[in-house]
């Protein structure tokens, strides 16, 4: 993984290797932003703050994700819960 912070800013957290796909049946990975950033938390809800430890929330938070994204490419099936990201119309 790579986590890039700019005081001020939110972490972008993006996986270095391997690269992340979507299914072969055509599903988009579930969660995630332009440029295949992680959605990890959803900014409205204040889940993570400049004053929260990147070790202690994002970190775990990006762990997680990846369970479930190798969960999602096994079954089809996103079971993280949490709000999808889409920047375009998903097809269906």
């Amino acid at each position: 993984m790579r986590v890039v912070y700019k005081l001020g800013q939110k972490p972008e957290v993006t996986v270095a290797s391997p690269v992340l796909r979507g299914r072969e049946d055509g599903q988009h990975i579930p969660h995630v932003y332009t440029g295949q950033r992680l959605c990890l938390y959803f900014p409205r809800a204040r889940e993570w703050e400049p004053n929260k430890l990147i070790a202690d929330t994002i970190i775990p938070w990006a762990v997680l994700w990846l369970y479930h994204y190798e969960n999602w490419h096994a079954t089809g099936e996103w079971v993280g819960g949490g709000l999808h990201p889409y920047t375009k119309k998903e097809p269906g």
